[in-house]
């Protein structure tokens, strides 16, 4: 009979002081830690060694007796104490069944809980991106501006015609409109950022990740896990049941008992004090006798239609998850190229970006030589500057995508960063 072996507990990386340190205290990962660690309680639960009971009763009496004074010599009352301890030396039948399930809701918390972390992560690291985007763009806005007032100064130093005035200050009017958007847009930036990331510390690396099983496909194969369980138990269900059990009665107060069951495997001892004590039997002929031990061996067979079709219902569950599980692995590979093409696309843009930044930067430098030889105005130097920052722009955007199509793999591995502290 296949068993589920017990699943090692994830080394899950803690959250150190970095730009991801506010998500430790997001309150979606506060649910998933406390879910996680609800799965784990109950898999020591489930996995429990030994388990006490304890039972008292009390019985009261009443009688009618002929003659009447019969009853003055029966008890009034009885109590009785019992303490068992049911042993479990190794998971078999239901008691399996229940730590499998436990198992397989522990991975499901350990996925749930990559999942909703992988998925905060990656939208911090947006988040991140975008901030660190608005606040370039506010450097930009400023540049054009500075470049629009030098250009409208210009046009009215040399007294250029009024058409030509009207443009530099309606150009002037633009620059203040877009570098008044853009700290907009950079406080838009800071607040969604906010309980994501702090954008003013280091972002950790982002490597590229180590390519584990899918976490869709993780989830179909615990689904065929849990449908080959049932599957399982309704087998049992219809095997005869053999119960047995052993009592030893050492005085009439007294009982020690132990009994075993075929559906479970795990031994129950039990001792009971009783009072008043069992009386000896009397015999009709004269004399009396007290059992002193007991042995009781039982076997039951229930069979019935829905026995049966309960067994046909698991059979096709199981059917299904298989089929759910081939279907989840051919979407996982197809997903899986999908997002690796995308990262490739994104690498070869960040290379064409950091080209485009290196000729900003060749054009910058031959502007001030320019300038310097008297051959270039401050305004082109501006305008090259600006070239510039649109250039920087430009690579910090492809750097930022190239991050987040990292993020997109990391989320469908279920990946996590590696912080280190």
């Amino acid at each position: 009979m296949r068993r589920l072996l017990l699943l090692p507990l994830l080394a899950l990386p803690a959250l150190a002081q970095s730009a991801l340190s506010p998500l430790k205290d997001h309150p979606l990962l506060k649910q998933a830690e406390a879910y996680l660690l609800a799965a784990r309680k109950s898999l020591e639960a489930q996995a429990a060694p030994l388990a006490l009971n304890v039972q008292g009763n009390y019985l009261r009496y009443g009688y009618t007796c002929e003659p009447e004074a019969v009853c003055a010599s029966l008890p009034e009352a009885a109590q009785s104490l019992t303490l068992a301890l049911v042993l479990t030396p190794f998971p078999f039948g239901e008691v399996a069944d229940g730590v499998e399930r436990a198992q397989i809701a522990l991975r499901r918390a350990e996925l749930a809980y990559r999942k909703t972390r992988a998925g905060l992560e990656a939208q911090a690291v947006a988040a991140y991106g975008r901030y660190q985007e608005a606040r370039l763009g506010v450097r930009i806005a400023e540049k054009g501006l500075e470049l629009a007032q030098k250009a409208l100064e210009a046009a009215r130093k040399r007294q250029a015609n009024p058409k030509e005035l009207r443009e530099a200050e309606l150009a002037l009017e633009e620059a203040q409109n877009r570098l008044e958007e853009a700290q907009r847009g950079l406080a838009l930036a800071l607040e969604a950022a906010r309980d994501l990331v702090d954008p003013e510390a280091p972002l950790p690396p982002i490597p590229e990740p180590k390519g584990t099983t899918p976490l869709s496909l993780e989830e179909a194969r615990l689904n065929l896990l849990e449908a080959q369980i049932a599957l399982e138990a309704a087998q049992r269900n219809l095997l005869p049941t053999l119960q047995g059990s052993y009592t030893r009665y050492p005085s009439g107060n007294d009982t020690l008992s132990l009994s075993l069951s075929s559906k479970t495997l795990q031994p129950t001892l039990a001792y009971t004090r009783q009072n008043p004590a069992q009386a000896a039997t009397a015999l009709p002929g004269g004399g009396r006798y007290r059992a002193t031990e007991e042995l009781r061996l039982s076997l039951s067979l229930t069979l019935s239609p829905g026995l049966f079709a309960a067994l046909e219902a698991a059979q096709a569950q199981v059917r299904g998850a298989e089929e759910a599980f081939l279907a989840a692995s051919r979407q996982a590979r197809l997903q899986e190229e999908s997002l690796k093409a995308g990262l490739l696309g994104a690498r070869s843009a960040l290379a064409l970006a950091q080209s485009r930044k290196a000729s900003a930067e060749k054009a910058l430098e031959e502007a001030e030589k320019r300038l310097a030889l008297g051959l270039e105005s401050p305004l082109g130097v501006l305008q090259a500057e600006l070239n510039l920052l649109q250039a920087e722009l430009g690579l910090l955007q492809a750097e930022n995508d190239l991050r987040n199509r990292l993020m997109e793999l990391y989320q469908f591995y279920g990946e996590l960063l590696e912080v280190n502290p």
